[in-house]
C-alpha cells in the first residue's frame, strides 16, 4: 500500500483526503487538523487535544488577569458599553 494519493481541489478550495490516508493517521469526521506551509507544499496533521487545551488554558489565564473582579460576563460587557 502506498502513502501517496492525488485529490482534486473543489470550487470552494476543499480537498478530500483519501480514506486510506485518513485511516493511516486516525483522522475521523469532525476532528480538527492543522495546516502548515512546508517546503514545497502543505502539511496537514491532526491537532493534538492536549496542545489545543494548553493553548485555551493560556488564553484563560491571560483573560482572568485582566477580567474585572467580581463581575459576570454580562456585567462586564454592560460596563464596557457605557
Amino acid at each position: 500500500m502506498t502513502n501517496n494519493a492525488v485529490s482534486r481541489i473543489g470550487p470552494k478550495g476543499q480537498v478530500v483526503l483519501k480514506k486510506m490516508l485518513r485511516d493511516k493517521i486516525g483522522l475521523r469526521e469532525g476532528m480538527l487538523v492543522e495546516e502548515r506551509l512546508a517546503q514545497g507544499g502543505i502539511l496537514i496533521k491532526p491537532v493534538e487535544a492536549r496542545k489545543m487545551m494548553d493553548g485555551i488554558g493560556e488564553i484563560a489565564k491571560r483573560l482572568s488577569e485582566k477580567w474585572p473582579k467580581g463581575l459576570t460576563p454580562a456585567e462586564a460587557v454592560r460596563r464596557e458599553r457605557k
